[in-house]
C-alpha cells in the first residue's frame, strides 16, 4: 500500500512538472538580434533586446520592433525638382539610414 502511494505521488509530480514545462514553453517569447520585444501590461513596460520573457496573454501585450537599419532614398528631379532662391531647378538625390 505504501509503495503504491509512493509510485502514484512520484508519477503525479512528474506529470505536473512536464505540464508546467509545456505551459512555460508555450508562454516564453524570445527576441532576436533583428527584432526586439516591448512587453506592456501587468508589471509595467519592459523592453527585451537580448533574451526572452514569459508572456501571459491576458496580462501582457507584446509588440515586436524591427531593429534592422532601413535605407530611405529620396529623389527629386524633373517636375518635382527643387527650386532654389535664384529660381533654378536642381535635381537632388538623398539617402537616409535610419
Amino acid at each position: 500500500m505504501e509503495l503504491q502511494f509512493l509510485v502514484i505521488s512520484v508519477a503525479s509530480v512528474l506529470v505536473f512538472l512536464v505540464l508546467l514545462g509545456l505551459i512555460l514553453g508555450r508562454l516564453y517569447r524570445r527576441s532576436t538580434r533583428e527584432v526586439s520585444l516591448v512587453k506592456t501590461g501587468a508589471g509595467g513596460k519592459r523592453v527585451i533586446m537580448d533574451g526572452g520573457t514569459i508572456v501571459v496573454p491576458l496580462l501582457h501585450e507584446v509588440s515586436p520592433v524591427n531593429m534592422k537599419t532601413l535605407r530611405l532614398e529620396v529623389q527629386r528631379n524633373g517636375d518635382a525638382a527643387l527650386i532654389t532662391q535664384d529660381r533654378m531647378r536642381v535635381d537632388v538625390g538623398v539617402e537616409f539610414y535610419v
